[in-house]
């Protein structure tokens, strides 16, 4: 793990929490966390930029690995589609935009910049960046209070651990974020799509 980009990683997250707390009051709850995502992903972008040796070409990873994606990514339709309505064109257009760079944006730091150069195999240096993407969802989680998603707050952080684990084993398996970026592209459009039906 980059040990730089992690420490500024972990020192964001009560900020990062902060500002999603502070966003979903003085906005709607859902513009307020769009808002906080548009933040969090300018964060991204720039600890990216910064340290460019990792990959997301997309390769296959091991079959199990394929496996747990698809599971993960049916129970995640299955857990939000209750809460899923008809969106109008262009709330639809923006929650598909916002699945695509939050899944692509995330997966290139957490599992790329954070990580360029773990191997296959490579769990025990995996952990800390696991524990890391997970607290990050502190954030978000501390907006999700007037939201109607799944588990709440805590559901956030239990679902951000196991989708971790399967994110990290493509990552290992396939030495590139680029499966597990369509995966959390799937993820995030069943999620963001939930949270956007939110009146």
């Amino acid at each position: 793990m980059d040990r730089r980009l992690g420490l500024v990683a972990g020192m964001t997250i009560p900020f990062l929490a902060l500002l999603f707390w502070v966003l979903t009051r003085s906005f709607s709850p859902v513009t307020g966390y769009f808002l906080g995502l548009c933040i969090y992903w300018m964060l991204l972008a720039v600890g990216i930029l910064l340290h460019p040796r990792w990959s997301m070409k997309p390769r296959w990873p091991a079959h199990w690995a394929v496996l747990a994606f698809a599971l993960l990514i049916g129970l995640a339709f299955f857990a939000t589609s209750r809460h899923m309505s008809v969106l109008s064109p262009h709330v639809a257009f923006l929650v598909l935009c916002s699945a695509l760079l939050n899944g692509t944006l995330e997966e290139a730091f957490w599992r790329g910049a954070l990580v360029p150069d773990l191997g296959a195999g490579d769990w025990r240096r995996a952990l800390m960046p696991l524990g890391l993407f997970t607290l990050w969802h502190i954030a978000p989680a501390a907006g999700v209070r007037d939201l109607s998603l799944p588990g709440g707050s805590m559901g956030m952080l239990v679902a951000a651990a196991i989708f971790g684990v399967a994110a990290m084993a493509a990552r290992l398996s396939s030495g590139t974020a680029g499966a597990s970026a369509i995966g959390h592209v799937l993820v995030n459009l069943s999620t963001f799509w939930a949270i956007a039906s939110h009146p």
